[in-house]
């Protein structure tokens, strides 16, 4: 500050001064003490204090304070003290800045310029108007330095000190100071101080004069230094340039009224109209209003960015605050707000949305709420939480369904600047009642919404809300609320492990690929695409991690890891199943030499039919009879010898089984403790028919062929060698529950001699009957011949 006083003294701080000001002042800017708020300060300090200079500097205070006109400097205070010696002179009015700087800070280029120009020479014509026709006072000394513009981009008139009456009293100022005009603004009577003819002139002679002055310093953007220069009209507007030659016409009495000037269809152009309205919103009625605001979209852009922000905007806003603009002008607000950076949009526009929101006017909340994408960027976390969210979430309840959807649409903007408190304390319980609201589409967006908004609401809060509003959704009875949510769930994927894809998501999802809406079916059939692809993805894993843990634990071990761990893959699911069924029983490393199931539950049997029992054959022994990877061929099976004699080898018929089975052993059978007990009473009965006939003790062995049938009823083990690998799957049959079929009729057989051997006569029956192959008869179906 360069000056302070007393607040009972002089209430204003005197700050940095501009480098240009009319006459003898020194154009200060300043603040008020009171409230901060800007003003502009005119200094005079002269040593002597009756000084010329300070005589007119009170003359031009009491005028200005006479004066109230839109285009008049407005005064404020005035105080004259003395300072170092010296009397000073301060004029306090509102804040302003000389015209010559604003232009170059707007530096406006082709049409604008020319809309902004004549909108500012419109004003001066005005204000000289009022000053000659209306008030009979001559100003004496209008040009460039005599107006200054205001922050909303106002020109105003100043340099009150040589204003005087049209009459020219004795003691008129203009009469005293005409040292302070320059020479080149000086019309011809007032240089040669021709007063008489100025007395008989029209009131705006002199003024006329001096506004063709002025016109060629605001269209050339610069000082004049002599009178020749009023002859350049090369950068004058042509539809002005007559109006522009008349004001300097040499006859005063000739010289065209500043009133007609302002009749000028250059002077009244699309900007000065907007302006003008907006000056006078307030006597227009509401149609008038209504078709000017649905025009002004259209306007804005052949308005010069900086008058509309300056300008315009601040008529707009007090407009809407006060009531005096309809809903719809809302949007003409966010056009022109966003061409400013945040925090002028904060300065500007903000205190006004947060008294627009607090309305309860439907129709201007509608209108805020439709625009929020437009301006919502420029909205600071701590503007959205203190001013706006506080009004705005009211739109959650309210009863107007459109009003409810828009505030819901609104969050999706507002959300990356809301608290997480806010979103999880707040947003999240009116979003789970709009889910359950009566109109179908709130409900479809609200799940859309919230798949949009997952990523703001943090780990914790996803895993807890997320899959139960998007199961939710899947049950609503409108397609897209159904669509909102399959989509919801695959946009939010990352937050759904495994186990809620296989517990939750799935169960969910699979019942809508059989929707009747086509576009749901093919929404759940993409979502379950997704985590099917999760799961694939966690088996991988966890396969990769027992794999490493085998190889680990194998670095010391037997190295069988791969043999554990198979891999699955297209068209190996079959033979992955059975080498690890094979895997878990043992029997892929156990040699097939353990005796068989049959033998080991008949074994008792056996040996009543047989008067010297024969040694069972040994594991090595069987081992090198045939290896268990090799398949017999057909017709090896009759010409295999006997390990013992007939009665042993073939009383159960099992024997051979033990050797085609390649593994199936004992320990593999007995997993069915009543299929045991079955199987040994059904075995029983032909072993203690056989052993009641005389036989001899010891005979040369069989045939298999020929004595398998007697002793076994009908379970011939010679088919074993026609189909090796069906005898598997039939043995596999068996250990299912099946209902019994009806047994076949009895073929006759022939008598057998008496006290012949099991041996020839069994042969002998053997030969007439075709062999059965190894499951064709279930057990206890068989007909077993009586003695």
């Amino acid at each position: 500050a360069l000056a302070g006083f007393g607040s009972s003294a002089f209430p204003y701080t005197v700050e940095d001064a501009y480098p240009s000001a009319w006459g003898q002042w020194a154009h200060h800017k300043g603040t008020a003490r009171e409230d901060g708020s800007a003003v502009s300060i005119f200094k005079v300090t002269a040593t002597d204090p009756n000084d010329r200079k300070l005589v007119v500097a009170r003359n031009g205070i009491r005028r200005l304070k006479m004066l109230r006109h839109p285009n008049i400097l407005a005064f404020k205070d005035s105080h004259e003290t003395t300072e170092k010696g010296a009397t000073v002179i301060y004029l306090v009015t509102q804040a302003v800045k000389p015209l010559k700087l604003v232009l170059e800070e707007l530096d406006l280029k082709g049409q604008h310029r020319d809309e902004y120009l004549a909108m500012g020479m419109l004003h001066m014509t005005n204000a000289v108007s009022f000053l000659n026709n209306d008030c009979k006072l001559i100003h004496g000394n209008i040009c460039l330095e005599a107006v200054v513009v205001t922050e909303t981009l106002d020109w105003k008139l100043h340099g009150f000190d040589l204003v005087s009456e049209h009459t020219l009293p004795g003691d008129f100022a203009l009469t005293n100071a005409t040292w302070m005009v320059g020479n080149q603004y000086k019309p011809a009577e007032l240089g040669k101080s021709e007063w008489e003819t100025i007395r008989q002139s029209p009131p705006w002679a002199v003024d006329a004069w001096g506004l063709g002055c002025l016109m060629q310093e605001v269209f050339s953007t610069e000082y004049m230094q002599s009178v020749e220069n009023l002859r350049r009209t090369d950068l004058m507007p042509q539809a002005l340039l007559a109006d522009y030659q008349k004001l300097l016409s040499s006859a005063p009495s000739r010289r065209l009224n500043p009133a007609k000037v302002a009749e000028s269809k250059f002077l009244n152009n699309r900007l000065v109209d907007v302006v003008n309205f907006m000056e006078n919103i307030a006597v227009k009625d509401s149609i008038e209003k209504d078709t000017f605001f649905k025009r002004l979209p259209s306007l804005l852009p052949s308005i010069p960015s900086a008058v509309a922000v300056r300008k315009i905007l601040p008529g707009l806003s007090s407009a809407l605050e006060f009531g005096g603009a309809p809903a719809h002008a809302v949007g003409s607000l966010m056009l022109i707000g966003n061409q400013l950076d945040t925090d002028e949009f904060t300065k500007r526009v903000v205190p006004t949305l947060s008294k627009l929101f607090a309305s309860q006017d439907r129709n201007l909340r509608r209108s805020l709420l439709e625009g929020l994408d437009s301006y919502g960027q420029h909205l600071s976390t701590a503007v959205i939480e203190e001013q706006i969210y506080p009004h705005l979430q009211n739109g959650f309840t309210d009863s107007n369904p459109y009003l409810r959807e828009l505030t819901l649409k609104s969050i999706l903007t507002l959300a990356p600047k809301l608290t997480n408190k806010t979103l999880t304390q707040n947003v999240l319980k009116h979003l789970s009642r709009l889910q359950v609201d009566e109109e179908p589409s709130i409900r479809a967006n609200t799940t859309v919404l919230l798949g949009n908004v997952a990523k703001y609401l943090g780990d914790a809060t996803c895993k807890r809300v997320l899959l139960n509003a998007f199961t939710r959704a899947l049950k609503d009875m409108f397609p897209p609320a159904k669509v909102a949510g399959l989509r919801a769930m695959v946009a939010t994927a990352t937050y759904h492990n495994a186990e809620d894809a296989a517990m939750r998501i799935l169960p969910s999802v699979a019942p809508l690929t059989i929707d009747p809406i086509g576009e749901v079916r093919q929404a759940a059939l993409q979502c379950l695409d997704i985590f099917t692809t999760t799961l694939n993805d966690d088996h991988k894993r966890r396969m990769n991690e027992a794999a490493a843990a085998g190889a680990a634990a194998g670095a010391g071990g037997d190295g069988n890891t791969a043999a554990q761990s198979p891999t699955i893959g297209a068209g190996s699911v079959l033979t992955w199943a059975v080498s690890s069924l094979m895997s878990s029983t043992g029997l892929a490393v156990k040699p097939p030499s353990a005796p068989d199931l049959s033998r080991s539950v008949s074994g008792a049997a056996a040996q009543t039919s047989s008067a010297t029992p024969a040694p069972a054959p040994s594991s090595s022994t069987s081992t090198a009879t045939r290896p268990t990877s090799a398949k017999p061929a057909p017709a090896a099976a009759p010409s295999r010898p006997a390990a013992g004699s007939s009665a042993g080898a073939g009383a159960d018929g099992w024997g051979e089984l033990d050797d085609e089975m390649e593994g199936w052993d004992n320990e593999e059978l007995q997993v069915d403790e009543e299929e045991v007990k079955a199987r040994s009473r059904l075995m029983a009965k032909p072993a203690s028919a056989a052993s009641s006939s005389s036989r001899p003790a010891a005979g040369p062995p069989a045939a298999p062929a020929a004595a398998a049938p007697a002793a076994s009823g009908g379970w011939d083990t010679g088919s074993l060698g026609d189909d090796a690998e069906g005898e598997g799957w039939e043995g596999m049959e068996s250990l299912e529950p099946v209902a019994p079929k009806p047994a076949p009729a009895a073929r006759p057989r022939p008598a057998r001699p008496a006290g012949g051997s099991s041996g020839g006569a069994g042969g002998a029956a053997a030969g007439a009957k075709k062999p059965m192959k190894l499951g064709a008869q279930k057990l206890g179906v068989q007909k077993l011949s009586a003695d």
